[in-house]
């Protein structure tokens, strides 16, 4: 649901089959046979905010909804299968400051509730409950969360960096399984990328508590962005964990380099950060390129050197043999089988209020980024784009596109900084990157 939503609706589909002792086949339904209730409106928030629901149904066919309010506190209610409320709106978050996102929940054998959900108050955290809906009345009206709560509101995760979109699933046994995203980075390898991580936990009902059994436990220990997991367990027991992952993907990088001569050394270091080697004030680095590569990931970079000329740091050091010593190509990188690299190029021209900018102080970054993003999309709206240089940046057309500038002075021709058309120049670089989707 749109978070926006003042309401939590509800509607049901049914397959029915001809023969009251016939197993639904894998045949197509027939119209007759799928039956689409009137959507029921679960709860009417008024000037809340009730958004982010998750739905399960038990053994005897009741329909269990929690949701997010204001994202300050879960809700829970329950309907019977005809749509009657037996349990209205009830808070069954704790008492305090929370921030919550994204629950998610499973029923058990026993039609016991067990829910997940990320709170963003304070260091992030991965937070567990479990309720007994039929320890209420079941009367329609509100419960007390004290009385039907059979775990209270644990932890399972809490540590440095953001974690979100827990997912849980239950066994045959009653063993919980918890999986989430999560930026944490202990050994700092994968630059605080999103990560899918997985607990696995034994619930304790005669103490209220639970038994961990498999800590917090990294699954993607690879570099790239992981991140909204699902989990199910099949009928052997086995967790099975679905996400999404940048690993088979294409990323294309631009760099818009300042050539001036207060970045001599800097350029060795772009090379090094790029390509990988030896920084020239010491240590080691693996390099950007071979890093993504090794995470199962085809990178295309190009590096610029602004105002149509390059220094000789650009032939040297971790540099050396990636000077082409010429404009920007005329081809697009990746269209050939193992044309991946674009090396380092001058940058002749660039864009500043609309029009080509014939500046040569090798500081004007700005418009540099600005000329790269209308490459792809111009102010015509034309993909790939044609600005009004006389040379454009051909992007790979199924690649992430990035446009990453590199100065230590101001957007348009350096210091003084936060001049006019400094702001100038960075805001039609913002718009137009927007716009093109770089």
């Amino acid at each position: 649901m749109r978070q926006t939503t003042k309401s939590i609706t509800l509607v049901s589909l049914f397959l029915l089959s001809l023969f009251s002792g016939m197993v639904i086949g894998t045949e197509q339904a027939e119209a007759s046979q799928v039956v689409i209730t009137e959507a029921v409106r679960i709860v009417d928030g008024g000037t809340a905010s009730d958004s982010q629901a998750a739905v399960a149904s038990d053994s005897e066919g009741n329909v269990h909804i929690v949701w997010s309010r204001n994202t300050q506190h879960l809700y829970y209610s329950m309907l019977s299968p005809r749509g009657e409320t037996l349990i209205d709106a009830t808070q069954i978050t704790n008492p305090g400051l929370h921030k919550v996102w994204h629950p998610d929940m499973v029923i058990d054998e026993n039609d016991r509730i067990h829910l997940v959900w990320s709170d963003k108050s304070g260091q992030h955290k991965i937070m567990y409950t479990s309720i007994n809906p039929y320890l209420a009345p079941l009367d329609g009206m509100a419960a007390e969360d004290s009385a039907i709560s059979v775990i209270d509101d644990t932890i399972i995760s809490m540590r440095a960096q953001d974690r979100d979109w827990p997912s849980i699933a239950v066994d045959s046994q009653g063993n919980l399984h918890i999986a989430w995203q999560d930026s944490y980075d202990e050994l700092q390898q994968f630059f605080n990328q999103p990560q899918i991580y997985y607990s696995m936990i034994q619930p304790e009902y005669s103490g209220g508590s639970v038994l961990t059994l498999f800590e917090d436990t990294l699954l993607t220990p690879i570099i790239g962005h992981k991140g909204h997991p699902d989990i199910v367990i099949d009928s052997n027991d086995l967790v099975q964990i679905a996400w999404d992952d940048t690993r088979g993907g294409k990323v294309e990088l631009v760099f818009l380099v300042d050539t001036s001569g207060s970045m001599y050394s800097e350029w060795a270091d772009v090379c090094t950060v790029i390509y990988g080697g030896n920084f020239a004030a010491g240590g080691y680095f693996q390099g950007l390129k071979p890093m993504l590569q090794e995470g199962n990931m085809t990178v295309y970079e190009t590096i610029y050197g602004l105002g149509n000329s390059l220094p000789g740091a650009a032939s040297s050091g971790n540099c050396a043999g990636k000077n082409q010593n010429a404009g920007p190509r005329s081809t697009a990188l990746g269209i050939t089988p193992g044309d991946d690299s674009g090396g380092i190029r001058k940058l002749p021209g660039t864009v500043y209020n609309g029009n080509t900018y014939s500046g040569y102080s090798g500081e004007d970054w700005g418009p540099g980024t600005n000329w790269a993003c209308l490459s792809w999309k111009d102010a015509q709206g034309n993909v790939p784009g044609n600005p009004p240089t006389q040379d454009d940046h051909k992007w790979n057309p199924n690649a992430t596109k990035i446009a990453i500038p590199i100065s230590d002075e101001g957007p348009k021709d350096g210091d003084p900084a936060q001049q006019a058309d400094d702001t100038t120049s960075i805001e039609e670089a913002h718009d137009n990157c927007v716009n093109a989707g770089v």
